[in-house]
């Protein structure tokens, strides 16, 4: 990615923070993501055949029942299991659940894109489709309404989830009403997670990333984004307690003149007199306070594309089904 390196304000608690990089950000969302496609593929485990007549024993069958689930397994290409699952549901459960935390994921990477592509920030944008997203009576906007159909997802998936697990406490042999209540809920559930990663692809995919307004939304602040790198460069010549006490005083007459923390510290001689010109250079520097976001970024994309490379390749005829 073109944009790995290029640093951009890391928000907490909504506020600027420290600076990172776009890259960290979107390895973040790819760890997400590998974690979810893990889980998924780890759904093959959970379909099994249901197979097990009225009450689970296959009676009816006589002495051919198990030659006949055999048989009835090999032909649809699903694993017997060894008991009848009518009421025990933890299989369809863990379906919910790992579809419902795939589309919760990708419901954060909205979110971020979403608080990103607002006006006042405007550090991405969604593919330009023509006709899509525009305002019928403001025709300046371009609405991130992809993002809108993912958290729409995300926002739904919960209670459906909340549904399929409060099903699993069902009665006896054969529930009433609890294995119902799924007839409905499970393919609402796939829809939306499908929903969700189709527009999370086409977005990723043409995401319009504006290092312009990410190098400007850095120096919005005028340089207090810095803070914490100017405390740990004072630190080692005056004790991480008074570097932050000289930090916070810098911090708030910058505040209280409207002037850049740069510029307050060279105003300050007992600040001055602890840093070279290089040291300065660096703490404004955001390429230099960037710390291990590289080699994260090279770490989860090697990790994700390694299994990904390994499932295509280990991959089962009832996979490729």
């Amino acid at each position: 990615m073109a944009e790995a390196e290029t640093p951009i304000a890391a928000r907490t608690w909504m506020q600027h923070a420290s600076p990172t990089s776009f890259g960290f950000k979107v390895a973040g969302w790819l760890d997400g993501v590998h974690r979810a496609h893990t889980r998924v593929c780890a759904l093959y485990d959970a379909i099994v055949l249901q197979f097990g007549g009225a009450v689970g024993t296959l009676a009816a069958f006589g002495p051919r029942a198990q030659s006949v689930a055999e048989a009835l397994s090999s032909e649809i290409g699903l694993p017997l299991p060894a008991i009848a699952w009518h009421s025990t549901r933890d299989r369809i459960g863990v379906v919910a659940t790992t579809l419902g935390l795939l589309t919760a994921t990708l419901g954060k990477i909205a979110r971020d894109l979403s608080l990103l592509a607002q006006s006042e920030v405007d550090e991405v944008r969604e593919p330009h489709v023509p006709g899509r997203g525009r305002s019928s009576s403001m025709p300046q906007k371009q609405n991130p309404v992809a993002c809108a159909v993912i958290l729409s997802a995300a926002i739904r998936m919960p209670g459906l989830v909340a549904t399929v697990l409060s099903g699993m406490v069902q009665e006896h042999e054969r529930a009433l009403g609890g294995w119902q209540a799924e007839w409905e809920v499970i393919p609402q559930i796939c829809a939306l997670a499908f929903e969700a990663l189709d527009h999370t692809t086409t977005v990723i995919s043409g995401l319009e990333v504006r290092r312009d307004r990410m190098a400007a939304n850095l120096d919005i602040t005028n340089g207090l984004i810095f803070a914490e790198a100017l405390t740990f460069a004072l630190a080692p010549s005056v004790g991480r307690r008074s570097a932050s006490e000289l930090t916070t005083r810098a911090i708030r007459r910058a505040a209280a003149e409207r002037r850049h923390l740069r510029d307050v510290i060279q105003d300050d001689l007992e600040i001055r007199g602890k840093l070279s010109k290089a040291d300065t250079d660096a703490v404004f520097d955001p390429h230099q306070y960037l710390g291990t976001a590289s080699e994260t970024i090279q770490r989860v994309a090697d990790a994700a594309l390694t299994d990904i490379a390994v499932d295509l390749i280990t991959a089962t005829p009832r996979d490729q089904q």
